[in-house]
């Protein structure tokens, strides 16, 4: 008896292990929540596109932050990043900023680095494309407990090679105060 059960255990764990590994970079979108989780997702030009970061060396997977030291008016800034190291290397990053941020729809600051693609045959920043909508609905902007969350769309262009990204359902929800 004891010998059929540690086989079945030892196949049950590897495949648990190779599931779990597998869902690391190719997952779903994280659900829209308000409480601070710590998730971001879209979907560029219709696939799942989530931060992920093999060694922290690199830097975060994401960093949000309600900066409100500036004279005017705040900025919330939101950065992903998916860094995968070896023969299939990919480095890709959002960088995303909205001035002045209030609960509700908000634009999205037009930048040229809003998406950056490295070790692109054409070139690898984006910026976002005005003629589209670019949008952010603010869901959570709580400066108590320093949580921001929110969806948002746009498009992306590289002007150089005349690529266009739809960058679409995205959504976040961070500790700001990192």
């Amino acid at each position: 008896m004891k010998k059929a059960v540690f086989p079945f255990l030892g196949f049950t764990l590897l495949l648990s292990l190779s599931c779990e590994k597998k869902n690391i970079f190719n997952p779903e979108l994280p659900p829209a929540t308000m409480t601070g989780a710590n998730t971001f997702g879209c979907l560029v030009n219709g696939e799942v596109w989530r931060p992920y970061v093999e060694t922290l060396a690199f830097g975060l997977r994401l960093n949000v932050k309600h900066d409100r030291g500036w004279v005017d008016c705040d900025q919330l800034h939101i950065g992903a990043r998916k860094l995968k190291l070896g023969e299939d290397s990919l480095f890709q990053e959002f960088n995303i900023n909205v001035w002045c941020p209030i609960l509700g729809e908000n634009k999205i600051t037009p930048s040229k680095g809003v998406f950056h693609f490295f070790h692109q045959p054409c070139g690898y920043r984006y910026r976002v494309d005005t003629l589209s909508p670019y949008i952010m609905n603010i869901t959570t902007l709580d400066t108590l407990n320093n949580i921001a969350s929110g969806t948002f769309e746009f498009t992306a262009i590289h002007d150089g090679c005349q690529d266009t990204l739809k960058i679409t359902e995205g959504r976040f929800d961070a500790d700001s105060s990192l």
